[in-house]
């Protein structure tokens, strides 16, 4: 019986725990292969280009959060992945590149997932302009 209530207690902590760490219920954070939510792109999403390249930056428009790797849910590895990438004329997205992640399947989610995003671009003079950006990705499943 005692083991029985040391499991219930135990699963209850870490149900706790999880909830807290991810921030479940906040509304506003990506969930898996669902839209990202512009607040948290803008929020997190930092230009690597020096600001005066620029006189508007780019605007997220709309993309997909990355999907958490099959193998990594698996072996329940949490984790992160930081990528680059430019935002084109057309604004859409080319060289993207992994800058740092705690596994290569994180940061290959994150690359295909923002391969797909869509921005109106960033202008200078009026004009569009190409401008490197870096985004991180937080895994947590």
């Amino acid at each position: 019986m005692s083991h029985y209530l040391v499991d219930r207690g135990f699963a209850a902590l870490s149900l706790i725990t999880t909830l807290l760490l991810c921030d479940c219920s906040s509304p506003n954070l990506a969930t898996e292969g669902n839209p990202m939510p512009e607040k948290q792109v803008v929020a997190y999403m930092t230009s690597i280009t020096p600001s005066s390249a620029y006189d508007t930056p780019p605007k997220f428009l709309k993309g997909y959060a990355p999907f958490f790797p099959s193998r990594e849910a698996r072996t329940r590895h949490w984790g992160y992945a930081v990528v680059d990438f430019n935002v084109a004329a057309d604004g859409t997205t080319s060289d993207v590149r992994p800058a740092v992640a705690t596994a290569y399947s994180f940061a290959k989610e994150a690359m295909i997932a923002v391969q797909n995003w869509q921005f109106a671009p960033a202008r200078k003079h009026g004009q569009p302009v190409v401008v490197r950006m870096r985004i991180p990705f937080t895994f947590r499943s």
